[in-house]
């Protein structure tokens, strides 16, 4: 029988199956233990799980952020064929984009900032 390594603790489960254990319960045994190891069944079940699961808001929110994926995938790409096409045409809308994200955020910076201000004391 091999020792077992150093840094194996009580819930670390054995790197090989014990001799003993596969006379007593038969070849599966070796096959069965060595499966649940796997680093690929403990995916799948981890994917059955999420997969079963019956919230509907995780399913929704996965819905949305996928379709907002998309949309932003299919602008990017509509953008990059734009500027390809017509490179001042789409560069001019590129800067008007950038422009209207910068302006976006700064008016939602302003606006967090004045929640802020209004309730509690911002916690850092």
């Amino acid at each position: 029988m091999q020792p077992e390594p150093e840094h194996a603790g009580p819930d670390t489960p054995p790197d090989r199956v014990p001799e003993e254990l596969v006379d007593r319960y038969g070849r599966e045994a070796r096959r069965m233990v060595r499966q649940h190891l796997s680093r690929r069944h403990r995916l799948a079940r981890g994917m059955r799980r999420a997969v079963g699961s019956a919230d509907s808001e995780l399913w929704e929110t996965t819905a949305v952020v996928f379709f907002f994926g998309v949309i932003a995938v299919c602008g990017l790409g509509g953008l990059a064929y734009a500027v390809y096409l017509w490179p001042k045409i789409g560069l001019s809308l590129l800067g008007s984009l950038l422009v209207l994200f910068g302006l976006s955020f700064f008016i939602a910076r302003g606006i967090t900032r004045r929640r802020q201000g209004v309730g509690e004391s911002p916690q850092e």
